[in-house]
């Protein structure tokens, strides 16, 4: 291309016919000749790349000076040099990408000026698990707070254990999905996982966690409509991403704002955190866990007043002599509670800076960073048991039933129909790689059926107390050994699960060292030791004596005794 512009330009300088020819030559190989990847503009644009900007010319730079010199010659005229220009600006703007993208903390891609953004982003968390236990976890177990519940009417099984046990697991594997639609006032945000508990008995599979669109167009009234982490308390609303601990304290998943789980459908109408010292929130939800409705949870009607039901064959109770041999009612037809739903309500004022609701201080603040906040949580109609013959057995209610166990409510099964009613204070005070955060918590228990729960259907065998309401805290604090390297953290955590019962109590002491490869939660290996210890104490229905005529005869809990736990958990996190 070059040797052809110095034979055009040696013809033309001996006057020959070229100069007649030159202009036309010169804007049609302009047309076919000029760059397309920058933007067109009337004399190029400063574009980003690795960090630093470059100045990239709308043509073709040697294009360009021939015909700035042609100008200068006669050869065409100032009009013609706009319209040449103007024309290959707008040939720029047509063929250049409507896209674009690149990596920063995610797979990003923009179109469209930006009208659409999505940012891919994915996480696993690698688990090595050493636990030691005393005797007492072989004979009872744990089979009040966390029972298992399986089969098709969710019997109960005590947790029980050996000493000793290793384990290698991928605990969190999470992918992330987010951006804007329309405009960047309008936000989507989609996780999927895929992992698996210690205990598990299963293989982890995929599925959906959070599902949710916020509009952020009114900074004092920003709505966020799908499912998602419900804002009630500060350990809730914090990812596993950056915790200072490999997991949550059991005090911590058992005071959810629903009782079931940290995730529900619903909606939140709240402030802009990052304008506003005071933020407020306040929402409505399923109050059924994610994925579910109430419209999924009734009771089973008793096929004849009177008479036991529930079971598949046999009649467990004695029972009039009107009442059938065998009653079969396990799908009733009567559906309760439909209109029943959770609202909570968040206040969280900024004193001094703004700490966030990540753990420890990785920025390592110049600065103060204090926090205080509150939330109240009001989860009516919670079926925990049927009102069938079998205390607690209920096909409809199972899932409900083994997200309460799931998260160390097991105590409160076979309580009826309860309210819940939880309340939560916390705060947090960050500077210069120091941190501490502690929280309380107190949920009122309400159950609709006064005095000492029945054991059958005519009450004459009840339960031999009636349950309490639940209270506990947590207090943990940080310091950076290395600035945004090297971690060390404490925990203590108490947990009282029933106020009516003694020697009940949960206590769990954790220690982590924390290592952070490239001074962010992004890749990080973390060691953390826990102690736990669960007392046994007082009673659970279906699982301590008496227990409910037809279902055994040996309770879970035969022998008592506190039950302890050692483990050290080595965990290793990427997130690109």
């Amino acid at each position: 291309m070059n040797a052809v512009w110095r034979s055009v330009c040696l013809q033309s300088g001996s006057g020959g016919p070229m100069r007649v020819l030159l202009p036309v030559m010169m804007i049609l190989v302009l047309l076919t000749s000029f760059s397309t990847v920058a933007a067109a503009a009337e004399s190029g644009k400063l574009v980003e790349k690795e960090g630093k900007y470059f100045f990239v010319d709308s043509m073709d730079p040697s294009m360009k000076l021939l015909l700035e010199r042609s100008v200068k010659s006669g050869l065409i005229t100032q009009e013609e040099y706009n319209k040449v220009v103007q024309d290959s600006e707008e040939r720029s703007q047509l063929l250049m990408p409507s896209f674009k993208g690149w990596y920063d903390r995610g797979f990003n891609l923009s179109f469209n000026d930006n009208a659409f953004f999505l940012k891919i982003r994915f996480r696993s968390q690698l688990r090595f698990t050493e636990r030691i236990r005393n005797d007492a976890w072989r004979n009872p177990g744990e089979a009040k707070n966390f029972p298992e519940l399986l089969g098709v009417f969710g019997d109960y099984r005590a947790n029980r254990s050996e000493n000793y046990a290793s384990s290698f697991n991928v605990r969190r594997l999470r992918f992330y999905f987010m951006g804007h639609l329309f405009d960047p006032d309008f936000k989507y945000y989609i996780q999927f996982r895929s992992e698996t508990a210690e205990n598990a008995q299963t293989p982890g599979a995929l599925s959906l966690l959070d599902m949710n669109f916020t509009s952020t167009h009114f900074k004092w009234a920003n709505v966020q409509l799908g499912q998602y982490k419900v804002y009630f308390n500060r350990s809730q609303i914090n990812s596993t991403a950056s915790m200072q601990f490999a997991d949550r304290s059991l005090v911590q998943d058992a005071f959810t704002a629903s009782g079931l789980d940290r995730r529900d459908i619903g909606i939140t109408i709240m402030n802009d955190e990052e304008l506003f010292p005071i933020n407020y929130y306040f929402g409505i939800f399923n109050g059924a866990g994610p994925s579910f409705n109430r419209l999924g949870s009734f009771a089973s009607e008793e096929a004849t007043i009177g008479c036991p039901g529930g079971q598949t064959g046999g009649n467990p109770f004695p029972s009039p002599a009107s009442c059938p041999v065998n009653q079969r009612n396990l799908n009733a037809n009567t559906r309760f509670d439909v209109d029943r739903l959770l609202y909570v309500a968040r206040l969280n004022w900024n004193i001094l800076g703004r700490p966030g609701y990540g753990e420890g201080d990785l920025a390592y603040s110049e600065k103060p960073q204090l926090a205080i906040g509150g939330g109240y949580a009001y989860n009516p109609g919670i079926n925990t048991s049927s009102d069938n013959a079998f205390v607690g057995l209920d096909l409809a209610n199972l899932n409900i039933r083994r997200q309460l166990a799931a998260f160390g409510n097991g105590r409160q099964l076979g309580l009826g129909i309860v309210d819940y009613s939880t309340w939560a204070v916390d705060g947090v005070f960050k500077y210069r790689g120091f941190a501490v955060q502690g929280e309380f918590f107190y949920k009122n228990v309400n159950r609709h059926d006064k005095g000492l729960p029945c054991m059958n259907v005519a009450c004459t065998a009840t339960a031999p107390n009636n349950f309490g309401n639940a209270t506990g805290f947590y207090v943990q604090s940080g310091y950076y050994l290395i600035p945004r390297t090297l971690e060390l953290a404490g925990r203590f955590s108490y947990w009282d699960p029933d106020t009516h019962s003694a020697n009940d109590l949960i206590r769990q002491t954790d220690a982590s060292l924390n290592w952070f490869l490239n001074g962010t939660y992004d890749h990080q290996i973390m060691l953390t030791y826990s102690n736990t210890q669960f007392g046994t104490g007082g009673y659970a229905i279906g699982r301590s004596a008496p227990l409910p005529p037809g279902s055994g005869t040996v309770p879970l809990d035969v022998t008592n005794g506190t039950l302890i736990e050692h483990a050290i958990r080595v965990q290793y996190q990427i997130f690109f």
